[in-house]
């Protein structure tokens, strides 16, 4: 059977928390991130798969900025190899 809690009730558990100790906190924090995880990262996906939806970008477009940026860099080091 589902459960719900009302306002008040999560204020309880709200200022339970807070009277706890610190290495209580942290373990009533990672129990959360545990369970959490899953939903958190299916909604980072999603908006990941919707911009790229709405922000496509081609293979000629990814290699080109590679390669720019490992242009960058050579030069980069470059200058720094002969700077020495």
């Amino acid at each position: 059977m589902l459960k719900t809690i009302s306002d008040s009730g999560l204020n309880e558990i709200k200022k339970a928390v807070k009277s706890l100790p610190l290495a209580k906190k942290i373990e009533v924090l990672t129990m959360l991130e545990k369970e959490l995880f899953a939903a958190r990262f299916k909604s980072l996906l999603k908006e990941f798969r919707e911009s790229a939806r709405k922000y496509p970008i081609t293979i000629e477009e990814i290699t080109g900025e590679v390669e720019s940026v490992r242009q960058r860099r050579y030069e980069k080091n470059q200058r720094t190899l002969f700077a020495s």
